[in-house]
């Protein structure tokens, strides 16, 4: 007789909660995207109560927001709202790659240097991919930390960004780092060294590089939506 046991309730809530937060985290949802939960029972093969667990946790944790009574949406982040993440990101992700400098395994470090060779190989041809490579070498790093509690506070912010971090590699798919110096190299010739302080910088270094380039598209981007009710009043007048 087998041992399984059955599933609890309140375990297929949580399974569903882990695979659409996975998926927000991969980018496999962009800012502006509707999520609609029938559809998203039928594709996760539940009922429908699960899903709706899973998607108020989520609205509560501000990775989905609720707009009129039942419409469910990725949210867009605001460039200071991506500002304030990116500057806590780089305090938390900075004592993550300290730590991990000293105590990160031979396997762990071999495993970082194969997840950058894919991430390079990707970088120019598939942003999705890159995005996803990107996502799990940050991941690794804060595993590697030894510190669960800072792990999961960092991970809920990437549930926020992981859709705009999409459009970043989409925007950046155009850039070849195959002959260039990525300055995750910089990270991983840190930990080769155990060096704390040179693995802080290139990991600090590297999320202000990429949080600039977002936050100033961000922010022109705002731009553009603030010009668009001028331009067709001025339209109208005419």
């Amino acid at each position: 007789m087998s041992n399984l046991k059955p599933i609890k309730k309140e375990n297929l809530s949580v399974r569903v909660y882990n695979e659409i937060r996975s998926a927000l985290i991969d980018g496999q949802y962009e800012p502006g995207d509707r999520l609609i939960i029938g559809e998203l029972a039928q594709a996760l093969g539940v009922s429908i109560t699960p899903v709706r667990e899973a998607i108020f946790r989520l609205i509560s944790e501000q990775g989905l927001e609720m707009q009129a009574a039942t419409s469910v949406y990725v949210p867009y982040v605001s460039s200071e709202k991506l500002w304030e993440i990116q500057q806590i990101r780089f305090h938390l992700e900075g004592l993550a790659a300290s730590e991990a400098a000293k105590k990160i395994t031979r396997k762990q470090l071999d495993t970082l240097i194969a997840l950058q060779r894919d991430f390079i190989a990707h970088t120019a041809s598939d942003p999705k991919r890159a995005s996803y490579l990107n996502r799990k070498f940050h991941f690794a790093i804060l595993e590697a930390s030894g510190m669960p509690t800072l792990q999961a506070t960092v991970e809920a912010f990437w549930v926020v960004t992981g859709p705009i971090l999409k459009i970043f590699h989409i925007k950046t798919a155009g850039l070849d780092y195959s002959s260039d110096h990525h300055r995750h190299e910089a990270v991983l010739a840190a930990f080769e060294a155990r060096d704390s302080a040179a693995a802080t910088r290139a990991i600090q270094d590297d999320l202000m590089w990429g949080g600039k380039i977002m936050f100033d598209w961000l922010v022109e981007k705002e731009k553009e939506q603030e010009q668009k009710p001028a331009v067709q009043a001025k339209r109208l007048r005419k």
